[in-house]
């Protein structure tokens, strides 16, 4: 038979059935439940497994029955579905969707348990074990950027999206952005040896879902000789009471690179409602000023005193910061003040000590238009009542519950406190350590959230208290994902260097070139901050300062000399941060502070 669905022709009958579409070719293996992908050339893609895995607390998920596999034709698309015997759930079935530009794949279950992780486009069948799917991929492009010299790897390697990493434990860093975009561009030509992307047609594999159903902690790319599947991780705090729909998993085909196959991942993302649309509205000039943030100075001071540079966050410091910078004519718009000028992470209140006068001090700058940022720890338990808190089976804290009454007054206290009026008058928050979003089985917790959605709920509340207390607040994040463009003003590229890595040494410029471009493919609205430690070195920190005000906001870490190397800036450097600074804002019609 042969039967038409838009632009596709439908043929076969479950054998041999083929499906030619604008964009590719598929062929349907019954008999393996393998669905063979190629372009309209012949020149092949994959060969997709009809095979899922949701595993529960209870054990795996097993494969003993595939089929009969059905087919329907609709007017935009083919659907094909593959249910399956399940030897945990009462059925399971994978469907493929054929539109003329993309392959959608979704898995439902039935019945009743705690979801351990999700195997995708793979899955157990007895006697053979795991069967992932096949590939001719060669090129994977991950948007998470956790290798410090690669933006791209072999297609046999693994790579991991989510909002779970730490930067001071080894195998784990990828903390940078978290979560980047659930999507991995992939092509079918090798990654050049001097890191640039190859050429040809792009791919891409990507998830979509709304946020409240993204309720895993990691994105899982699996990849292996000619093969590969995807794995959510749900950890057990996902309960199946009747019905149960995976992200959809979307593989789109025609994009000519990365970059683009990320633009579009977003787009399809808002034309489903996965995502929220791009916000047109106009932002507060000062967003876009200069940004100077003492964290870099602060560890040059503890690399020449020794002790923890979270100890030098003082308000005489940052005087000085700010004095020294101002000799040489260089003012930001924009003052950062970093971990940890307050007392206790949860509460917010300034420590005395270190500053005696804070509200005062945020005056000041005020009275020199300039703006303050306070650097807020999210997640962090300290100062936080244990009804506040996710918690260990003990019951010690481990992190902030976004779901209990008692996180919510807390946060919104903090954010009243830090930025409203009566409180300190401060302009906004750069949102840190957002990778410690909780993870662990045994975990206790309120509500039924967790994983990204967690993490989306507590910057949801965060947002909302910010902006209740001061609407032109400015808060700052690491999350370039499209489902996160509703909690965050600016993205922010974060640390360069990734110190706990063994070899961290990376190409600053094209790293975070990279970075960047992520970030605007797939959150094109929201701002840039361009960060600016760790830096190899003085002739880093400059190659990079000539570039910054291409990528986004320029961003100054450093008063006088670099962490890294103890090298001291020259009266010339800081001339040229003044000058770079000088046009910078006289191509955006920004006023210059008053030293």
């Amino acid at each position: 038979m042969r039967a038409t669905c838009g632009k596709a022709d439908l043929g076969g009958d479950g054998e041999g059935l083929e499906v030619a579409a604008e964009a590719y070719r598929l062929r349907l293996e019954p008999r393996r439940a393998v669905a063979a992908v190629s372009g309209p050339d012949g020149r092949p893609w994959f060969r997709l497994r009809l095979l899922a895995s949701v595993d529960s607390l209870d054990g795996p998920d097993e494969t003993l029955r595939v089929g009969p596999i059905i087919h329907r034709t609709h007017p935009d698309r083919v659907r094909i579905e593959a249910p399956c015997v399940s030897s945990r759930w009462r059925q399971r079935t994978t469907v493929v969707e054929c539109f003329e530009d993309r392959i959608e794949v979704g898995v439902a279950v039935e019945g009743d348990g705690r979801i351990l992780a999700a195997h995708l486009l793979g899955g157990w069948r007895p006697p053979s074990g795991f069967l992932p799917s096949g590939s001719a991929l060669r090129t994977v492009f991950s948007p998470n950027p956790d290798h410090p010299r690669r933006i791209a790897r072999s297609a046999n390697e693994p790579a991991t999206i989510g909002v779970v990493g730490d930067g001071g434990e080894p195998g784990v860093g990828r903390w940078l952005f978290a979560p980047a975009p659930w999507c991995y561009p992939v092509s079918r030509e090798p990654a050049h040896a001097d890191g640039e992307l190859p050429s040809g047609e792009w791919a891409s594999i990507g998830l979509a879902a709304p946020i409240r159903e993204q309720t895993f902690t990691s994105f899982h790319y699996t990849g292996g000789t000619d093969g590969f599947s995807l794995r959510l991780d749900y950890e057990g705090h996902t309960r199946v009471d009747g019905e149960f729909r995976a992200p959809t998993v979307v593989l789109s085909f025609g994009d000519s690179d990365a970059y683009g196959a990320l633009r579009r991942h977003r787009e399809l993302l808002v034309s489903r409602g996965a995502a929220p649309a791009p916000r047109r509205q106009a932002r507060p000039a000062h967003w876009r000023q200069p940004i100077f943030c003492g964290w870099g100075a602060q560890c040059h001071l503890a690399e020449v005193a020794g002790g923890r540079a979270q100890e030098l966050a003082t308000q005489a410091h940052y005087d000085d910061f700010l004095a020294a910078l101002a000799g040489h004519g260089v003012v930001p718009g924009t003052v950062v003040v970093d971990d940890k000028w307050q007392r206790e992470y949860a509460t917010c209140r300034p420590d005395p000590v270190k500053w005696p006068d804070m509200p005062g001090w945020i005056a000041d700058r005020h009275s020199r238009g300039q703006r303050v940022l306070l650097w807020w720890k999210a997640w962090d338990v300290e100062g936080a009542p244990p009804e506040a808190c996710v918690r260990a089976p003990d019951g010690t804290p481990v992190a902030l519950d976004p779901q209990t009454e008692a996180c919510r007054a807390l946060v919104d206290d903090a954010m009243r406190h830090m930025l409203g009026a009566g409180g300190m008058d401060a302009d906004g928050l750069k949102v840190d350590f957002i990778a410690r979003t909780p993870s662990g089985v045994a975990l206790d917790h309120a509500g039924d959230s967790w994983g990204a959605d967690l993490l989306h709920r507590l910057l949801e509340l965060v947002y909302t208290s910010a902006k209740r207390a001061k609407p032109d607040a400015l808060v700052v994040t690491h999350t370039p994902n499209p489902a996160f463009v509703d909690v965050t003003d600016m993205i922010r590229l974060n640390d360069v260097l990734m110190l706990d890595a063994p070899d961290p040494q990376t190409p600053v410029v094209a790293h975070m070139t990279y970075r960047a471009q992520v970030a605007q493919a797939a959150c094109e609205e929201l701002l840039v901050d361009t960060d600016g430690w760790r830096l190899p070195g003085r002739r880093a920190w400059a190659d990079y300062l000539a570039h910054q005000a291409r990528l986004g906001v320029p961003a100054l870490y450093y008063a006088t000399h670099v962490d890294h190397t103890g090298e001291e800036l020259r009266a010339t450097d800081l001339a040229t941060v003044a000058r770079i600074w000088r046009d910078y804002r006289a191509l955006r019609d920004l006023p210059a502070p008053t030293p």
